[in-house]
This record gives C-alpha cells, sequence and structure tokens, in this order.
C-alpha cells in the first residue's frame, strides 16, 4: 500500500507537469507592426525626343498627326527640296565636263611625253599641261565632296523620328517655313511605360528588401499590373532629401499611354516601435493595459490601434522594452 506522503508527491508533480503544458500553449510571439506607405505615380513614355528640322525651307509635308505612329520609313514631315535637287544636278553636269576634260587632258600630256622623248617639245610645255591635269582632279574631287554634301543635305530634308513612337506634339503645318534647329514636334517611346517615384530614403530600402512580386494597383481601371525596378538615380536631392527611382510596366494595359494614375504601396516598420499581440495577451485594469510576459513580469502597454492580421483581429500596442519575438501569456478573452 501506498503512504499518504507518495501519493501527495505524486499529485505534485503531475500539477506541475500539467502547469507547464498550459502556460507553454498558452503563450503568444509578438509580431513586428508595420505601416503601409502609399505613393502615387503618373506613367509617361519611356523616351521621348525632340523633332528637329536640320534645314531651313518651307515645309511640303507632315506625314503623322498627334497620337499617330510613325511608319517603318520612320518620317514625320518633309521639307522642300527643289533648290537642293538642282545644285545636286548642277554639281554632276561640272562633274561630267571636268571627267571630259581630264580625259583630254591626259590623251594631250600623253602625247607630249612622246614628242619631249623625241625631243620636238619643249619639257616646260608639258610640266605646264601635267600640272593642269592635277588641277582638273582636285576640282573633280572637291565636286565629289560637294556632290555627299548635297545628298546629305537632301537626306535631312526628312524630318525622322523613330518608328513605332507616337507623336506627342505637332508644331508645324504644310506651307510653313522653319528654321535649322526648330522643334517642330516631339515624339515618344509607348512601347513601354515609365512612372517615377521620388522615395524617401527608408521608404527606398523597404522597397529594396521586399521579397514579394512589384505591383504598381491602377485605380480608375481597377487592376494590379506587374512593374520592376527600371533605374535608380544615383544622386540625391539635398532640397527633397528623396532619391528619384524609374518603374516600367509593358503588360497587362490594354493601352498604353501616359497620364495613367498608379499607386505603389510599401510595407514599412512600424515607427513608434510598436508590435503586434492578439487581444487575448492584453489584461485591462482600471483604464491601464498590461501585457505578462513568459517569465511573469508585467508591462504596461499603450494601445495604438488595430490591425487584420492574417489569424485574426491583432493590436497595435507600445511599451516599455517591447520587441517583435518576445513572448507573453494570454491572460485576456477573445
Amino acid at each position: 500500500m501506498f503512504s499518504l506522503r507518495s501519493i501527495a508527491a505524486a499529485l505534485v508533480i503531475i500539477v506541475t507537469i500539467s502547469s507547464s503544458g498550459l502556460a507553454s500553449a498558452t503563450e503568444v510571439t509578438a509580431l513586428a507592426s508595420s505601416r503601409m506607405v502609399v505613393l502615387t505615380g503618373f506613367t509617361r513614355a519611356r523616351a521621348t525626343l525632340d523633332l528637329v528640322a536640320e534645314e531651313a525651307g518651307r515645309i511640303d509635308s507632315v506625314k503623322a498627326e498627334i497620337g499617330d505612329t510613325i511608319g517603318q520609313d520612320g518620317i514625320f514631315a518633309r521639307i522642300d527640296d527643289t533648290f537642293i535637287r538642282l545644285d545636286l544636278d548642277n554639281n554632276r553636269v561640272q562633274q561630267a565636263d571636268l571627267r571630259s576634260r581630264i580625259d583630254f587632258n591626259k590623251k594631250e600630256a600623253e602625247r607630249y611625253r612622246e614628242l619631249v622623248a623625241k625631243n620636238t617639245a619643249a619639257q616646260s610645255t608639258l610640266d605646264s599641261m601635267e600640272q593642269t591635269l592635277d588641277a582638273s582632279r582636285f576640282e573633280l574631287n572637291a565636286l565629289t565632296v560637294q556632290e555627299r554634301i548635297l545628298l546629305e543635305r537632301l537626306e535631312r530634308t526628312r524630318i525622322k523620328a523613330p518608328a513605332q513612337w507616337k507623336i506627342i506634339t505637332r508644331e508645324v503645318e504644310p506651307g510653313q517655313w522653319v528654321n535649322t534647329g526648330q522643334i517642330v514636334g516631339k515624339a515618344g517611346d509607348f512601347s513601354t511605360l515609365l512612372v517615377p517615384f521620388a522615395l524617401a530614403p527608408e521608404q527606398y530600402v523597404a522597397l529594396r528588401r521586399s521579397t514579394a512580386p512589384l505591383t504598381l494597383n491602377m485605380p480608375e481601371l481597377g487592376i494590379s499590373i506587374p512593374a520592376r525596378v527600371e533605374r535608380v538615380n544615383p544622386g540625391f536631392d539635398p532640397d527633397t532629401r528623396k532619391i528619384a527611382i524609374d518603374l516600367t510596366v509593358s503588360k497587362g494595359l490594354d493601352e498604353l499611354r501616359g497620364g495613367l494614375r498608379t499607386i505603389l504601396t510599401l510595407e514599412m516598420p512600424e515607427a513608434t516601435g510598436a508590435v503586434l499581440l492578439p487581444k487575448a495577451a492584453i489584461e485591462e485594469r482600471y483604464e491601464d493595459h498590461w501585457v505578462t510576459r513568459d517569465n511573469g513580469e508585467r508591462i504596461r502597454v499603450v494601445l495604438l490601434g488595430n490591425h487584420s492580421g492574417p489569424d485574426g483581429s491583432l493590436l497595435r500596442v507600445t511599451g516599455d522594452g517591447l520587441q517583435p519575438g518576445d513572448k507573453f501569456r494570454l491572460m485576456g478573452k477573445e
């Protein structure tokens, strides 16, 4: 038979084990509290280009209106090239004349070489003819260079834009006179859209550390689209204290255009150092709120608000020494 003392000792052991299991089952770990920062940006062309007249003259035709896509030939407008073509024709006539004279002078020079070899003609006459022949060759070379210049000017009467870009502005009409260097329009590359943002340093760090797929919400369209970081400006604006970044989007939109509002949401650490705890971990006494650590230490806390977590409603609380990862007892009731 067992003595009363041994039975009492066994009961103490059972109660101790049960109490230990109950404590471990009623503990909760504090989670880091975060806040959502919402930034707004607007889409724009990935690149833009001013369309500039490289020749002075009268506009002969304009091939694209605002919003039109530039064709494969890349031509936006043409400048009247009548006088350049006339100069080119004149140049080619002069070249033909010089080639004829060079051929004649070459024959004459060859004939005089034979005469000089027979001592029937003066050497000075031959030297004069060869000098004239060399001068004609140099003149022909100059006309050839002039022809290339005229051909280049003829090509530049076509005001061009990159193929498949869209016209943003048109500042010229047929018959209008334009000067060299005058801007006559602007084209943009809308095959990929750019969304610029200016981020505070802590926002930039949060963006880089995020492991979730980067997406932009488009409230007017009611959709979210994937995005990626195109470039980050390595400089820093001391006035705004912001870092400039550009995101690009090219999929998920029926129309690629500028001016579409996008929302970038970043999850940031709570600036107050608050943590997330369930309501059952917080005890209210005389309008004060308390939490109890797993070692029994009680800490007074301040409630900052609700936070709907994945496991139910959580509360944002702050207090002396509270850190994410700390363990607390579930003292209250849901």
